[in-house]
């Protein structure tokens, strides 16, 4: 399923790593989204679809799209939870890659900590449109 992404705003981390904000619309749903990829690679994504729709992903290509839920909650509630899983999980997620290049990331923590409010911004802004 192809991933539609509409506003789309990039925040570049360091070489070979870039994180997404942007409008998801497509059959998999509909709301603000993000991705954090390494080497072209999607790391992690976060659909934040508020209710009990937000979730997010981790190494899609190996899990082929597993995922873990997020509680019942508005949409700022899953941006606000998205924000703590790239903080707490990306750790986890970039060490048990089958890439050992991935694997190997270590990230540098100063440039994603400046590109995170940015990223929160633009989401905020865009779930207004669901208001």
């Amino acid at each position: 399923m192809a991933n539609e992404k509409h506003d789309l705003v990039e925040y570049p981390i360091q070489e070979n790593v870039r994180l997404e904000s942007y409008w998801r619309d497509d059959a998999g749903g509909r709301g603000p989204a993000a991705s954090l990829f390494v080497y072209d690679d999607e790391i992690m994504r976060f659909d934040c679809f508020g209710g009990d729709n937000g979730h997010c992903h981790f190494n899609l290509r190996q899990t082929r799209g597993r995922r873990w839920m997020y509680p019942d909650g508005s949409f700022q509630d899953h941006i606000q939870q998205s924000l703590f899983d790239l903080r707490t999980n990306l750790n986890f997620c970039l060490q048990t890659h089958q890439d050992e290049r991935v694997q190997e990331v270590k990230i540098e923590q100063h440039t994603l900590e400046q590109a995170i409010p940015q990223m929160e911004a633009h989401l905020l802004g865009l779930a207004e449109k669901l208001q």
